[in-house]
């Protein structure tokens, strides 16, 4: 069960970050949650995969899409972390339901132990899978598909293909946001983006990149 924090906890948290608890996942190595800020917070020895309203590329990305204005009702989440996109959505009404895909058991349980509380009315799915064997048994149709999957610091070379891209594409409904984050922060990250981005405008040519701190966001809206 998630641990209940105190309002002196939360308080606390603003000037120092309370270890909750250490696992070890065979994908992701080291994982590490805390408190911090008043957010959960999923870590591994590199990167943090999740860190409530602080997760900073996704609300760079949010607020320059202006994504209140958009109807938003069925959301796909490729690489869940703690439901960061989630907490970063909790004012958009519009939402009806949730599927989040991760390919570590680990992250799922912990998802599911620290996922952000969202409205009854909003049906949430996890699925351990693999993403793109998921996809290619999905029937569903999303109005906004995130992916934000990595190992560590690292975005899976299968998660960069043609045929990866192309799979989200047909489950994009009419007026559908993609959003696919990459870091960008390293000199081997810009040589690899830049790589990618010709994969990215091949498959969706009316796309834009939005620069968000330590990451580009990949946007393609149908």
């Amino acid at each position: 069960t998630k641990l209940k924090i105190s309002r002196f906890q939360k308080l606390l948290s603003y000037f120092y970050e309370i270890p909750i608890e250490k696992l070890h996942s065979q994908y992701s190595g080291n994982l590490e949650v805390s408190f911090h800020r008043g957010e959960w917070k999923l870590s591994t020895d590199q990167a943090i995969y999740s860190f409530g309203k602080h997760y900073t590329s996704y609300k760079i990305a949010f607020n320059k899409l202006h994504i209140q204005d958009f109807n938003i009702k069925k959301v796909l989440i490729l690489g869940v972390g703690l439901g960061s996109v989630v907490r970063l959505l909790d004012r958009q009404k519009s939402i009806e339901s949730i599927v989040a895909v991760d390919i570590d058991p680990v992250i799922i349980e912990l998802a599911k132990k620290y996922w952000p509380d969202v409205s009854s009315k909003i049906k949430t799915e996890f699925h351990t899978a693999d993403a793109l064997k998921w996809l290619n048994k999905n029937t569903q149709k999303f109005d906004l598909i995130i992916s934000d999957i990595f190992i560590d610091i690292e975005t899976p070379e299968s998660v960069t293909t043609h045929d990866f891209l192309k799979s989200l594409s047909p489950i994009l409904n009419e007026n559908g946001i993609l959003m696919y984050s990459r870091l960008n922060y390293k000199d081997y990250n810009q040589e690899e983006n830049k790589q990618f981005e010709k994969t990215f405008f091949d498959v969706f040519p009316a796309s834009f990149i939005i620069p968000a701190q330590y990451n580009k966001m990949y946007i393609h809206r149908k």
